[in-house]
Order: C-alpha cells, then structure tokens, then sequence
C-alpha cells in the first residue's frame, strides 16, 4: 500500500504553522520522517485534527483528552 508524502512545507501549511516547527515536532519526535524529509500525511492529519480541536476549544480540551489518557492508563 502506497502512503501519501508531506514535504516540510506542506506540513506547515496544514498545520498552520512554519517549517520551522514542523521540524522541532520532528526533533521532539511528534512528526517522523518517513522518506529523507518527507512526513507521511496520515500522521500529519491526526495531528492536524488535535491542533485544530486545541485552537478551538483551549484548555477545555487539552483537559479532556488528558484525562481520556489516564482512563487508557487505568485499564
């Protein structure tokens, strides 16, 4: 099965934010780097959805979705 490639550009633009931080994502290891620099994009969607659900909702998710990891965690 053929996985769609991000550059670092197209990352950003999704993400909505600059190269530069995609590349600290990679650093902190949130991204990865699947063939040279490119980012598999499925990955970079799941993470789109997050950050797009954080800049609407604020705290108030981050809240939630800690806490769905503590349930993940107790079971």
């Amino acid at each position: 099965m053929l996985r769609q490639l991000l550059s670092i550009t197209q990352t950003a633009e999704r993400l909505r934010v600059r190269p530069e931080y995609v590349r600290e994502l990679v650093a902190k290891k949130r991204l990865s780097f699947t063939h040279g620099e490119q980012l598999d994009a499925a990955q970079v969607e799941q993470l789109a959805r997050l950050m797009d659900k954080l800049r609407k909702n604020g705290i108030a998710t981050l809240v939630e979705i800690t806490a769905q990891d503590e349930d993940k965690i107790g079971d």
